[in-house]
């Protein structure tokens, strides 16, 4: 069932994202793969008891148009999950949080890319300021945890780690 890898060729370097084409063996043959290497992620999910849950509104390039989605980012180089969660939170929205909850850890996309996510749930907001990236136009929007679960349904939220992370919450919300 495994994959033996004959070779491997880097295609492209970038700042978040490389692609490499390898050539492997497996059960029916050789036959090659393109993969993307991604440097691993965080999302947190804002959550203020009982029943406000905070996202943020970005226009996102690939799929050119905005989308609902948890605050989330980029790991910088020998950073904690914990420690990236905490300052994307800050960055994106302005919040501390008191607690943050580690829910799961999950390939985005593991059919060709390696990008690790962990989620996390924030708890105990409080509010300072936003220290957005250069290049992040953000807007925070608040809802109650059954006006996101509508947007789920109405299709308005399409981001996977939102929805994991909102429908994660609903299911386990009395431990927060």
């Amino acid at each position: 069932m495994n994959e033996k890898t004959i070779k491997s060729k880097h295609i492209f370097k970038g700042n978040i994202v490389s692609l490499r084409v390898d050539t492997v063996e497996g059960p029916n043959g050789i036959t090659t793969r393109e993969i993307i290497e991604h440097v691993p992620a965080v999302s947190i999910l804002p959550f203020k008891a009982p029943d406000t849950i905070y996202l943020i509104k970005q226009f996102r390039k690939p799929t050119e148009q905005i989308l609902i989605e948890v605050p989330a980012g980029c790991m910088d180089k020998n950073e904690s999950p914990l420690k990236a969660a905490t300052r994307e939170l800050q960055e994106e929205t302005g919040f501390k949080a008191k607690t943050i909850t580690p829910i799961c850890e999950s390939y985005m996309a593991p059919g060709f890319c390696n990008e690790y996510m962990y989620l996390f749930i924030a708890t105990d907001l409080t509010k300072d300021k936003t220290n957005f990236d250069q290049d992040e136009y953000i807007e925070l929007a608040e809802y109650s945890i059954q006006e996101a679960l509508t947007l789920i349904e109405k299709k308005e939220i399409i981001d996977a780690k939102t929805i994991l992370s909102i429908l994660y919450l609903k299911q386990h919300i009395k431990k927060f």
